[in-house]
């Protein structure tokens, strides 16, 4: 199959409202963050001279200008408040689409023990680091982005032995997979997006994973994850307004003496996302930061 790829220049306060336009109506959202790493050992840090760029895939049948036209419409309108660049439209294939990515996907040293190697690529693992392997395909997840990073060193931080977690918007399934070499006896993730879920289920496969990390397609609001109130660790990175919206739903997954991780936060959001936690009875323990973008921890109210 074809598709066409739509891809937009912003600059940061504007990448969460573009990343909301494309979500609405394509397959998932990619958000190139450009970054530099000098040395393997050093987190990897944003590059102020260039703009961050949001990406989302169309199928290129019937439906598509429909849609072309209505994300480019919306756009237009944002752009009168945002600066962003007009969106660029190329048309690829899907294994044309996964071979681009293995150029710019290098190994990836995150936190303090996790490292990402992409699937085509050799690493030998150091003792005490713990290796997820991935293919992103067309999903969004490949741990360069500082929302994801924020992510993965919470579970570095909170994952303990026979802990249940809970992934919303899975999309690779890297967090749901980081949790699982954590030591995890459970992860669960969730996804609206079918190109995700299908990305995710073969990530679980190449890390030899299916026993313990099981994807679910659909809502996480209707119920698609089955076990409401029963996680020691609810991941959320998606976006502000997502997380606020959904803070009824996470307070409702997430077991006493639980804790909840949210990310996909722009700093100016913060305070939407710490008020809408607040009125769902969580309680915000701290926040982290990365560069322009906040990852809030909560957990139940005493």
């Amino acid at each position: 199959m074809n598709w066409l790829e739509i891809a937009v220049s912003a600059d940061e306060e504007a990448v969460e409202a573009v990343a909301e336009v494309l979500r609405a109506h394509g397959h998932g959202v990619a958000i190139d963050q450009p970054f530099v790493q000098p040395r393997v050992d050093e987190p990897p840090q944003p590059d102020p001279s260039r703009r961050a760029v949001v990406k989302t895939y169309l199928p290129q049948d019937a439906a598509a200008e429909e849609a072309r036209s209505q994300i480019e419409q919306a756009l237009w309108h944002l752009g009168q408040l945002r600066t962003i660049e007009p969106p660029e439209v190329r048309v690829i294939a899907e294994e044309d689409w996964a071979n681009a990515w293995k150029a710019y996907f290098p190994v990836l040293h995150v936190a303090a023990r996790t490292v990402i190697v992409p699937a085509w690529r050799r690493y030998r693992r150091r003792d005490e680091e713990v290796a997820l392997r991935l293919d992103p395909g067309m999903a969004f997840g490949t741990g360069m982005h500082p929302t994801t990073r924020l992510c993965l060193a919470a579970i570095e931080q909170m994952v303990r032995p026979g802990a249940r977690v809970l992934d919303v918007g899975t999309g690779s399934g890297i967090l749901a997979i980081s949790a699982a070499r954590h030591g995890a006896r459970e992860a669960v993730g969730i996804d609206v997006d079918p190109v995700a879920v299908a990305a995710a289920r073969r990530n679980v496969r190449l890390n030899h994973l299916a026993r313990v990390v099981k994807i679910h397609e659909g809502s996480p609001l209707n119920g698609a994850d089955g076990k409401r109130g029963q996680f020691d660790l609810v991941l959320a990175n998606i976006t502000a307004r997502a997380n606020a919206d959904m803070a009824p739903y996470h307070a409702a997954s997430l077991a006493t003496g639980g804790r909840l991780v949210a990310s996909g936060i722009l700093a100016d959001t913060a305070a939407m996302v710490i008020t809408a936690f607040a009125h769902a009875g969580l309680t915000t323990i701290e926040t982290q930061q990365d560069g322009d973008w906040v990852g809030v921890i909560a957990a139940h109210a005493a």
